[in-house]
């Protein structure tokens, strides 16, 4: 019996039940989803209580107060759990983090120090060398001298220096 199909009749047989089968699929889907928006079908819990629209409370005749759509509260954090915003995360505390000495004005201006000091070292540099260099830094920070951090930048430039600083030339440096 089966030695009378040949394989393009098989073939032939083959690719049109697989159409059949992939046109009822689509075609049941797509009634289906024609009948969502009119007809709520058979089987649907769908009432008239819950149809689109604002729900409003029935507690009293007059009542026109809208509900919310979670009418419990906001699920409460497991024990041990809290949310934070973005800002809040790091790994060290609150009262430990330090974002000023990472980041802005005060580490942008040590490190140009720093260059200064690579500078100095490189061309056997003295005293009068630093105060010329730090001129240029000055103009390129102003106003550095009424900044709150001033004496721990002046207690930097006094520890890194090669030479000594008087307080008086630290704080001249920045007027």
């Amino acid at each position: 019996m089966l030695h009378g199909f040949s394989t393009s009749r098989f073939l032939t047989v083959l690719v049109l039940l697989g159409l059949l089968w992939y046109g009822g699929v689509l075609f049941f889907f797509y009634l289906k989803k024609k009948r969502r928006p009119s007809d709520p079908g058979i089987g649907s819990k769908r009432t008239d209580r819950f149809a689109d629209g604002p729900r409003y409370d029935q507690s009293g005749p007059d009542s026109k107060i809208p509900l919310a759509d979670d009418l419990m509260g906001k699920p409460k954090l497991p024990e041990g759990m809290s949310s934070v915003g973005m800002e809040e995360i790091g790994f060290v505390g609150v009262e430990e983090r330090d974002v000023e000495d990472q980041q802005g004005l005060v580490p942008d201006l040590l490190e140009e120090i720093k260059n200064v000091f690579l500078l100095l070292a490189k061309e056997d540099g003295n005293k009068r060398d630093f105060l010329e260099l730090m001129k240029a830094v000055k103009e390129v920070y102003p106003g550095m001298a009424s900044h709150p951090r001033i004496g721990r930048i002046n207690g930097f430039i006094a520890e890194h220096a090669a030479f000594h600083l008087s307080a008086e030339e630290l704080e001249n440096l920045w007027y």
